[in-house]
This record gives C-alpha cells, sequence and structure tokens, in this order.
C-alpha cells in the first residue's frame, strides 16, 4: 500500500469515529450539524485521494477514467470542504453575513468558477503515461481554498477583537486559531513541497475544534446557551486567582414567581421565559467583560470587575427591557436582584461571596413581594365605596 494511501485511510478512520462518538453523545444542534459537514467533505476528499493513489498510472482505459474523476471529486470535495469551515465559522461567530440569504449564493460562487477550471482542464492535467500533472491555472485551487480559510480567521479575529462577553472571546480566539494552522500548512508545503505537512495541521484543526465543541456542551446550559453552574464555579475560581480578589464583582438574579408562570402557562412557556431572560443579560452586559451563566433552574448569576463602570446602568438596562418584555407578555415577568463583592461584608471566601449575593438577592425578593401585598390592598381598600 502507497504511503499516501495508507495516511489517508487512518485519518479517514479517526475522523468517522469523530462523528460516531459525536453523533451519539449530541443530538439536532445545528453548530455539530455544520461541523460535521466539514468532516464529511474532508473525508471524500482523502477517499477520493486515497482512490486516485491506487490508480496512478493504470494504463488499462477504465482504471485511466477512473482515476481522472477521482482527481476531479477530489479538487471539488477538498474546495467545499473549505467552503464548509467558513459557513461553520459565520455560525460560530454569530456573524449577520450568515444570515443574509443573497450572501450566501455569493460565498459559492468560487465553487462555480473552480469547476469551470476543472472542466477546462486548467487546474491539472495528466500526460501520455497517465501521470497527473498541475495546469497553469492551478494557482486558483489553491487562491480558493487559501481564500474561505483565511477569511474565516479574518472574521473570527476581528469578533475577538470586538467581543467583549469572555466565552464568546475565547470561542472567536479557536476559531481564528483553528482556520490558520492549515494555511500555516499550505505556506510550509509551498517552501518544503515534499513535507505534505497541510494534512496533519487539517486534522489538529478539525480535532481540536472538535474538542472545543464538546467542552462546551460540558460548560454550557443546553437551554438557555448560557455557561451553567459548574463553569461558573470554575470561572469564579480561576478569576480570584488571576485578579485582584477586591475586584470581583458578583450578581445573582432569580425570577419572581417562575412557579406561577409554569403552571398557569405550561413549561413550554416557563422554558421560553428563561431563554427570553437570558437574551436580555446578554444584551445588557454586551459591552462589558461580564461572565454570565445560569446558576440553576430560574436563578442566574454575572460575574464582573468591580471597576466596570455603571454597573446599576446595566441593571437599569435589565428593568427597562423586562418592561418592554412584560408588555408583550400574558404575564408580568421580573427579576429579583442581589449582589456582593469580594472582601466586603465579610465576603472573604468565594462560598461567602455566594451566600452574600444570595441572600441579598432573596432580601429583595421578600421586599417586592411586600410592595405587592401592600399595593394590592391599597386598591382594595380604594374600592371600597
Amino acid at each position: 500500500m502507497k504511503i499516501g494511501a495508507d495516511i489517508n485511510i487512518f485519518v479517514i478512520i479517526l475522523l468517522a469515529l469523530i462523528i460516531l462518538i459525536g453523533k451519539t453523545a449530541v443530538q439536532g444542534q445545528k453548530n455539530f450539524k455544520l461541523f460535521y459537514r466539514v468532516i464529511v467533505f474532508f473525508i471524500l476528499t482523502l477517499t477520493a485521494g486515497s482512490f486516485y493513489y491506487f490508480t496512478e498510472g493504470a494504463t488499462l482505459k477504465g482504471f485511466v477514467l477512473f482515476s481522472h474523476f477521482m482527481m476531479i471529486a477530489f479538487h471539488v470535495f477538498g474546495a467545499i470542504s473549505a467552503y464548509s469551515w467558513f459557513i461553520f465559522v459565520l455560525h460560530e461567530t454569530e456573524d449577520n453575513l450568515h444570515c443574509n440569504p443573497s450572501l450566501k449564493n455569493f460565498y459559492i460562487l468560487p465553487l462555480i468558477f473552480q469547476c469551470t477550471l476543472l472542466i477546462s482542464c486548467g487546474i491539472f492535467y495528466y500526460d501520455e503515461k497517465n501521470q497527473y500533472l498541475q495546469g497553469y491555472l492551478c494557482i486558483f485551487q489553491y487562491l480558493l481554498i487559501f481564500g474561505y480559510l483565511f477569511a474565516g480567521a479574518s472574521i473570527s479575529f476581528i469578533k475577538y477583537i470586538k467581543e467583549k462577553r469572555y466565552a464568546q472571546q475565547k470561542n472567536c480566539f479557536f476559531l481564528c486559531l483553528f482556520s490558520l494552522l492549515p494555511l500555516l500548512g499550505m505556506g510550509i508545503d509551498v517552501v518544503f513541497p515534499n513535507l505534505n505537512s497541510i494534512l496533519p495541521f487539517l486534522v489538529i484543526s478539525i480535532v481540536m475544534q472538535y474538542l472545543n465543541l464538546m467542552k462546551k456542551e460540558i460548560f454550557q446550559d443546553p437551554l438557555t446557551k448560557l455557561n451553567n453552574r459548574r463553569e461558573f464555579q470554575r470561572h469564579l475560581v480561576t478569576v480570584t486567582k488571576t485578579i485582584r480578589k477586591e475586584d470581583v464583582f458578583l450578581i445573582f438574579f432569580d425570577i419572581n414567581d417562575f412557579k406561577s408562570i409554569n403552571d398557569t402557562f405550561g413549561h413550554v412557556e416557563g422554558d421560553r421565559a428563561l431563554v427570553m431572560i437570558a437574551q436580555i443579560l446578554n444584551a445588557a452586559f454586551s459591552n462589558t467583560k461580564a461572565f454570565i451563566a445560569r446558576y440553576g433552574g430560574d436563578e442566574f448569576a454575572v460575574i464582573l470587575k468591580k471597576e466596570e463602570p455603571e454597573i446599576l446602568s446595566y441593571l437599569k438596562k435589565v428593568d427597562a427591557s423586562l418592561v418592554t418584555l412584560s408588555a408583550s407578555l400574558p404575564y408580568n415577568i421580573s427579576l429579583s436582584v442581589g449582589y456582593s463583592v469580594y472582601g466586603e461584608e465579610n465576603a472573604n471566601t468565594i462560598e461567602s461571596l455566594i451566600q452574600s449575593a444570595d441572600k441579598k438577592m432573596y432580601w429583595n425578593k421578600e421586599e417586592q413581594k411586600k410592595t405587592i401585598c401592600e399595593n394590592e390592598s391599597m386598591a382594595s381598600f380604594h374600592s371600597i365605596p
């Protein structure tokens, strides 16, 4: 067996196992579907390349035609793999370009152009001995793949610079890194053509991105897409070690009368309320480096640096958004809030920091209940003839 085909088969088995294990663990999520599409087309690329290795130099007419077809498939599937990666990056970075139908048609134009070049034999051709030779337009094949990967890296990097939310910023960083690794492999191949280093760099990028996606599944709340309690605890430990502890500011939120929403309108509506609260918190703290998590049930947590300017203004944004949201719902939705600062009011440990914020939140909840009862009593008093 030829070395190239041997390596390809090993990589194909590895990637097939990733899809098999991943689909068993995670089902139906769009980001995984888009990522699996990248892997599938990459597997098809390697498969076509492997078949070509077996038929290279064959003289029988049937094998010659099959060899030509496999080389065309190799180029087409390779380009589609790069295109699929670009679409995956757009989705993961939540880029508005991904939502524009007209632009989606524009993204596929380079693929159509490449197919035209393949038909014209400008990218590659065969000599009289059935040996593969690069054509005078082969540079366009490299530019096509390079373009998709570089565009993905650029979008990820721009989002990384602009994004302030911790989790999204980290995700953009890895997307940029994993887009650049194959480009590094392509660059090495240009300088050292015999190394064939692009394949290991591609495999490293795919495997690392798969691990990154699975890590997100472990530390992300599946309903709200916020960080879950496990990631909250891990981040709180990390942040108290890396910055001055006195700068850690913790806010707890709890949905008032959430049980009545579930009981009256059903659990589906209750889940929708949780998602809407998550969106409100993301929007309110979008210009900060806040770490937002679903702490459990109907509780949410936000970790901020104490010097973050105008923290109260962000809470006012939350209140304003809740008022607007409640006006469009058949029920009123509001939050109880409690906060604590590391080192203040005996909050000298992570446990006491959480307890202090939690205690203040429930105190705020009781105060809101008293206010509602007083208002109802006054309304009843005024209604007495």
